[in-house]
């Protein structure tokens, strides 16, 4: 598996949404992974890493709206 590892590419994790967060959509598209999914990196949150995942190299990044904590 291929992972890129420049931090300035990768999001923070605590931008994305849960579902990003937990692989079950695309980080950078949103849309959902299903079984095309590969790694896109690895990011580090309060010293734990996680697996950012994306649905192919050439999806549109951030297509859909930024996630918002506590948005309706």
């Amino acid at each position: 598996m291929t992972t890129v590892r420049a931090a300035s590419v990768l999001p923070r994790l605590d931008r994305l949404s849960p579902r990003q967060q937990m692989a079950m959509d695309c980080a950078r598209c949103s849309r959902r992974l299903g079984m095309d999914g590969r790694v896109w990196g690895e990011v580090r949150h309060r010293g734990r890493p996680f697996l950012l995942w994306v649905c192919a190299p050439q999806c549109a990044p951030h297509r859909a709206a930024p996630f918002a904590p506590g948005a309706p």
